[in-house]
This record gives C-alpha cells, structure tokens and sequence, in this order.
C-alpha cells in the first residue's frame, strides 16, 4: 500500500511538471508581481521598501491560496475527463488510495511553492535593508493550512461537477460573501425594514456562512500580522486552531469526493 501510495505521488508530480496550463498561470502571476515591484527601485525610504515587500508578499500569498485550489481540481477533473480512473483502478489501486495520493501531492506542491515564496521575501528584505520579521513566517504558515483546505475543498467540487461549474461556485459561493449579505441583511432589518422575507434571507446567509469553508479560519484575530508582519505571543495559537480547522475541513472532503468517486460508473 506505501509503494502504491508513493507511486501515485511520483506520478502526479510528474504530470504538474509536464502541465504548461499550470507553468504559464504561474509565469504571468509571476510577470504581474514583477511590475507591482518596480516604484520599489525607484524610491530607497524605508517605509516604502517594507510597503512594497509586504504588498509582493500578500499578493503571492493570495496567489498561492488560488493556484492551489487549482492543483486540487486539476488533478481530479484531468483524470475524470480523459476517463483514465478505470485503468487506474484495476491496477489495482482503490479509488480511496488514489484519492490520498492525489491530495498529499497537491498539498506538498502547495507546500513547496509557500517555502519558496518565504525565501524570495526573505531575500528581497535584506536586498532592501528591510529586517526580516518573524510574521512572515507565520503568515506563510498559515497561508499554507489555508491552501490544504482549499484544495481539499476543489476536489471534493471537481468530483461533483463540471470544473468550469466547480470554480464558478468556489469564486461566487464563499463564507465571507455570505456574511457580508448577512451583516448588510442586518443593518436592512434594523434600520425599519423587518419584513418575513427579510428575516428569512438573514438566517439564510447566516447558516450558508456556517456552512460553507472559510479560507482563512480566523482571519479577524490574525489581521494585525498581515498588516505588521510582527506575531504576538497569543496569536500563534491561531495556527494550531487553523490547522485543526483545516484537517476537520479535509476529512470532511475527502471521504464525501470518496462517495462521490465510488458512485461513478467508471469504478
């Protein structure tokens, strides 16, 4: 069971590499990231080195949130679509293996590329005679959870439905869209407008914000490091909770994209 897990590894890995969908998304975020660089070059104060460092850094991060959901996808949806999941499962490999394995190495790219993105901010922060802050370490830390759930998260929609389908829901159904409308729902009702169908909408968005995943669990007791890039004593607590939410969150996932996978008639 370990060489067949390790193998399907390899195997996914090797399939990223040879994606040039996957090499050219990363190119032109790169290319894009280069050009929010530039006022750096042209101005030696202090302040603005660390604005911009903190901006590069923030925006690779949200890059890596993104392109991980799409590691997660890829990986299911390419599989589904060429219909090769038959003759991979009378290998024999169990759909619950193949699953696994196609998690742990989207997850371990995802940690790769997170590994890689804190050595670039590391360097750039003694390039421009910025210190290096111990929040960069957390922030990555926690960037990285986040991304195991949402990759998680985009197998278990990739399983479900079409990817097209799949990335239309994850961008446009999220917690924090729902607990706007909800907080919006609020003021609406407390400002004269308590109507049945009002109420009703409120609750509604309140238990979609329970129910669908977060990105970043507890991103309200965490604000001040991505602003900062210092950690307080407290905070790294947070972490651990993130973790322990994004496991929940990965199980969760795993075993109903299992479910779904095992329904399939290709198995």
């Amino acid at each position: 069971m370990r060489e067949q897990l390790e193998a399907n590894i390899l195997a996914n890995l090797a399939y990223y590499r040879r994606s040039r969908l996957l090499l050219a998304f990363m190119l032109v975020f790169l290319l894009l990231t280069g050009l929010i660089s530039l006022p750096s070059f042209f101005d030696n104060s202090g302040v603005q080195s660390f604005n911009t460092l903190n901006r590069i850094f923030s925006t690779l991060n949200d890059f890596l949130i993104f392109f991980a959901g799409g590691l997660g996808l890829f990986i299911i949806s390419s599989h589904l679509r060429s219909r090769s999941l038959k003759m991979v499962f009378t290998k024999p490999c169990t759909p619950a293996l193949w699953l696994a394995s196609a998690f742990l190495s989207a997850v371990a790219v995802s940690l790769l590329l997170n590994a890689v993105v804190l050595c670039s901010a590391v360097v750039m922060s003694f390039i421009w005679h910025v210190p290096v802050r111990v929040g960069l370490v957390f922030i990555t830390l926690d960037n990285f959870v986040a991304s195991v759930g949402i990759i998680a998260y985009l197998m278990l929609l990739a399983t479900l439905v079409h990817p097209a389908i799949a990335v239309t829901f994850a961008l446009i159904f999220t917690a924090e869209n729902f607990y706007s409308a909800q907080v919006w729902m609020q003021a609406e009702i407390r400002s004269g407008n308590s109507s049945f169908f009002m109420r009703i909408l409120e609750h509604l968005f309140h238990y979609l914000y329970l129910l669908l995943p977060m990105v970043h669990a507890f991103s309200e007791k965490t604000e001040s490091v991505y602003r900062s890039l210092r950690v307080a004593h407290g905070e790294w607590k947070y972490l651990l909770y993130s973790f322990g939410y994004a496991l929940a969150l990965s199980a969760f996932c795993y075993f109903l994209g299992l479910f779904a996978l095992q329904r399939r008639r290709h198995i």
